[in-house]
């Protein structure tokens, strides 16, 4: 995962092995600049006067690809990429002019002008240790992860300082680097697999090893000493820690890229900002403020050792873990129909749970049963598919139901959404079993399946096609828009697709149309897929009835800043404004308030009260969704409607 940050000098690419620092003149974020033509792993948007490119070879990427020396750019749209260390792509609408410099060229513009700057890292594969199948061996596990670290300091919480820690594997005997190392802190737990997981993200943060025994979970360091009761309070325990020391990090650190420190509120800042992790801990624990925030994500596993398979997963993302516990769904909670001819087709049955959720924006389940508001994580744990520099956005839109050419029309708002860069949206019709099957199997970026879904399979002109009989599955993502499609889309992603949309039960025709629009347009706006689908369920009254399977945090594409949602009341004399940018993956990132351009830690949503033209104003300068009135919008479209308030 690559990392962006900027400031109004300086704006910085955070990869797995390399960093990026480019020299820059008034940056201020939003605008509407042109967007790339290739792909990359992170994007960021703003207006600025100049940018010093990195020390490399500067290319015109757009058109005729060339060298560029010192020269001007005429009126139009262009594209300059430098790849050094990570690539470096800028798209802007000239005039502009490159005047080469030691260190690297500079780009100028005759005035403050929108520009989209990329960055994307080519990535070697992530290192493996080996383990015993056991409580113990994932201990083994968590303490390599956690010896991964390259900074002490709070610049930890950044995740672009956070190395991508080592995939696990199951064997006979433990084959690690690790030696003992009396320095570290130490975590001991009960010999569980559940206690391993729910110790592990504040174990991994602190740089402790961890260790199985008897007694109450304990963590132990020089000259500190905290005892936690057993489980399940256990994992309340631990997650109030980790949020309180990286609350209290994210404002501590000071990283290239960021405004700097923020307000503490706790202790000597100074002495906390050079102590180890632990001595920060302490003043945590020791402290009465209050440091947390909404955590982006919280997963929930049961006591399977075969959990341990998505430690990266879970510690890439510093997600909170939880034993998995859910109660029998309310039969009403899904708002099940008895009138037929509404529905699409007799369906497979779905034994869906009602999950106990603890604190978290969003929610990943490792547990038995099929649970409601939360994703179902699957797979690999998220590696997905390594593309191209070069390559473009390859959408298939398949519709299968005569009834349900409307929501065709999401091919249309795909192409607008991802407009800018090369990609080819397609649109099928009426495929059969043959052809539904060759089109999953080969590679692509995502399928959006309209049609129905019965309890043989998903439902083509000659009969069914079952996801378990495929092969393989090509397709990196999918949305199954048909009736009872989870046992579909679970199979598809246990063939080898990262995540995907799917149904629990009956939904009715109008209500998918709406689900499948606004999901199509939070997906090529850059959103994650479950907090979209969370996004696009809230539209329709049987929103629970849609869920995501596999990698809940998985995007079509980077998004275009910080990808935040805005959220619209009116007021006697104007409007009462939020803005809230929590994704599944922020835990760490910080964020610009829209509203007085200050960093604020993702997870802390902000509001404003706004006079008529400085709501238009704000639209015009940020590109997101907005709920306004209650209906899911775009700033963009709404710009345009509100030059009359």
């Amino acid at each position: 995962m690559v990392e962006w940050s900027g400031t109004e000098e300086r704006l910085c690419g955070f990869g797995d092995s390399d960093r990026t620092s480019l020299d820059v003149e008034g940056w201020q974020p939003g605008g509407n600049p042109p967007a790339l033509s290739a792909r990359v792993d992170a994007t960021a948007v703003g207006s600025l006067r100049a940018i010093r490119l990195p020390d490399g070879e500067p290319l015109l990427a757009r058109g005729a690809t060339r060298r560029l020396d010192e020269e001007t750019l005429p009126e139009g749209v262009h594209e300059v990429a430098v790849d050094a260390g990570l690539e470096t792509r800028v798209a802007f609408e000239g005039p502009a002019s490159v005047e080469d410099e030691a260190g690297g060229a500079w780009l100028r513009f005759p005035e403050p002008t929108p520009v989209t700057v990329g960055f994307r890292e080519s990535r070697s594969p992530r290192e493996m240790v080996t383990v015993p199948a056991t409580a113990a061996g994932l201990a083994t596990a968590v303490t390599a992860a956690s010896r991964t670290h390259r900074t002490a300091g709070p610049e930890r919480s950044h995740p672009g300082y956070r190395p991508r820690t080592p995939r696990v594997a199951f064997g006979h005997e433990a084959r690690t680097d690790l030696a003992p190392d009396d320095d570290r802190p130490t975590v001991t737990v009960p010999e569980r697999p559940t206690a391993v997981l729910v110790a592990a993200p504040l174990a991994y943060y602190i740089g402790a090893d961890v260790e199985t025994g008897d007694g109450p979970p304990t963590l132990r360091a020089d000259g500190f000493r905290h005892t936690f009761d057993p489980l399940p309070a256990f994992a309340e325990a631990v997650g109030g820690l980790l949020r309180g020391l990286c609350a209290l990090d994210v404002r501590l650190r000071s990283v290239p890229g960021e405004t700097g420190a923020l307000s503490v509120g706790v202790g000597d800042a100074e002495r906390l900002r050079a102590a180890p992790p632990v001595e920060r801990l302490r003043a945590v624990v020791e402290s009465d403020a209050d440091l947390g925030w909404t955590w982006p994500l919280a997963t929930y596993v049961d006591d399977d050792v075969e959990n341990g398979r998505y430690l990266p997963y879970l510690l890439d993302r510093l997600s909170l873990v939880h034993p998995a516990a859910a109660s029998e769904l309310d039969p009403q909670a899904l708002l099940k129909r008895s009138l037929d001819e509404f529905f699409r087709g007799e369906t497979a049955s779905v034994e869906a749970v009602d999950p106990s959720l603890a604190d978290g924006r969003f929610h990943a389940w490792r547990g038995e049963g099929t649970p409601v508001e939360a994703f179902t994580l699957l797979g690999t744990g998220g590696a997905g598919i390594e593309a191209s520099a070069e390559a473009g956005f390859d959408v298939d839109v398949v519709c299968n139901d005569e009834a349900m050419r409307s929501e065709g029309a999401v091919a249309e708002v795909y192409r607008r959404r991802l407009a800018g860069r090369s990609v080819d949206v397609r649109v099928h019709e009426r495929l059969t079993t043959a052809e539904l099957s060759a089109l999953l199997e080969r590679p692509t970026d995502l399928v959006h399946f309209i049609g129905h879904c019965e309890v043989d399979g998903v439902v083509c002109p000659d009969g069914h096609l079952a996801a378990a009989d495929l092969e393989t599955c090509g397709t990196e993502a999918f949305f199954l828009n048909a009736c009872g499609s989870y046992h579909e889309g679970y199979d598809l992603v246990r063939r080898g697709a990262t995540v995907g949309a799917v149904t629990l039960t009956t939904v009715l025709d109008e209500q998918a149309v709406a689900v499948g629009t606004i999901f199509a347009e939070l997906l090529a706006g850059g959103f994650a897929f479950d907090r979209a689908m969370s996004l696009a369920r809230g539209e329709i009254i049987a929103g629970r009835d849609y869920v995501v399977v596999g990698d809940g945090t998985h995007r079509l594409r980077p998004p275009r800043g910080d990808a935040g949602v805005f959220d619209v009341e009116r007021t006697d004399d104007g409007f009462a404004v939020g803005y809230d940018a929590t994704a599944p993956d922020g835990a760490g990132r910080r964020y610009r308030d829209p509203f007085d351009d200050c960093e604020r830690a993702c997870g802390v949503p902000t509001r404003a009260s706004l006079a008529p033209a400085e709501l238009r104003d704000l639209f015009e300068r940020h590109r997101s969704p907005v709920r306004y009135e209650g209906e899911l919008r775009w700033t963009d479209d709404l710009a345009r409607e509100m030059t009359d308030l």
